[in-house]
């Protein structure tokens, strides 16, 4: 009788997971991972899969889904020209603005392009040069491999071309982190720092600048005013995905899910957006 019992029981976990469906990863952009696992928690409550969000960088999301590591990427830029491949397909899920942030206390409230270009160059040391205090600028940037990087060099025309390969051109004496809420921690506990970060994520620890005299708002945004904006993509192989990853793909790109991502300080994909109708 204990046997059978034993049996039973041992039957009836191995059937159920074997029923269990495996969980589903999507990796790749901090940025894009910031709001990712907020609509992954709430999908999971009324579906029965699990949604693995990591954020490991632009370009690793990419590499991940072009090698079969991972079945979705996340990317805060469009895929470069040797990126795309004839089996990947990709969607736009929003729009975010990068947002140049410094410390509360700081008294400057705006900068030109121009003048954030010469602070990541290097060629603007000092506050007191923008009417700030007389201190050292702290800029800070994001590791290469950063979508929000890529994006913000590109805006800015801060890379150079060296031997036919286009490369950052930032100045080497920048502090480089690797995601969003580092750039958020330096400049919230440094009064003279600068940085950039994802617009959805700006909070009371930290003051976003406007830039050429727009502030960074999703109105602005999403009619092209604020021009430090790039999208949020999604990639996939044209394979077929298992059933539960097709279904939270297909969910990201559903009424649902864009209000989702509205709700969480976005601009959806489906809003008009002129400026970025084009990498």
């Amino acid at each position: 009788m204990f046997k059978h019992t034993l049996f039973s029981f041992l039957f009836l976990c191995i059937s159920q997971l074997a029923i269990a469906a495996p969980p589903v990863t999507i990796t790749g952009s901090t940025s894009v991972s910031h709001v990712m696992e907020v609509i992954a928690e709430r999908y999971q409550r009324d579906h029965d899969v699990v949604i693995q969000v990591q954020g490991t960088g632009s370009a690793a999301g990419i590499a991940a889904v072009k090698q079969g590591i991972a079945p979705m990427g996340m990317s805060s830029r469009y895929l470069k020209q040797e990126e795309m491949a004839p089996d990947l397909t990709t969607d736009i899920l929003a729009y975010d603005g990068i947002a140049l942030v410094v410390h509360p206390s700081n008294p400057v409230t705006a900068l030109t392009q121009a003048q954030i270009r010469k602070i990541y160059l290097g060629e603007i040391k000092n506050w007191q040069a923008l009417g700030g205090a007389d201190r050292e600028i702290a800029a800070v940037s994001r590791e290469s491999a950063s979508g929000s990087r890529f994006s913000f060099e590109t805006l800015l025309d801060l890379t150079k071309v060296v031997k036919g390969e286009t490369v950052s051109g930032v100045s080497p004496r920048l502090m480089v982190v690797n995601s969003n809420s580092m750039v958020k921690t330096l400049v919230a506990k440094n009064p003279h720092a600068i940085g950039y970060v994802s617009l959805g994520s700006v909070d009371a620890g930290i003051k976003p600048l406007s830039v050429d005299g727009q502030a960074p708002t999703l109105a602005a945004i999403a009619d092209g005013r604020y021009k430090l904006a790039r999208p949020f993509v999604i990639l996939r192989k044209t394979a077929p995905l298992s059933s539960a990853a097709n279904g939270f793909y297909d969910y990201l790109l559903s009424e649902q899910g864009q209000q989702a991502f509205a709700n969480a300080g976005y601009v959806a994909s489906q809003s008009p957006h002129m400026a970025l109708t084009t990498p």
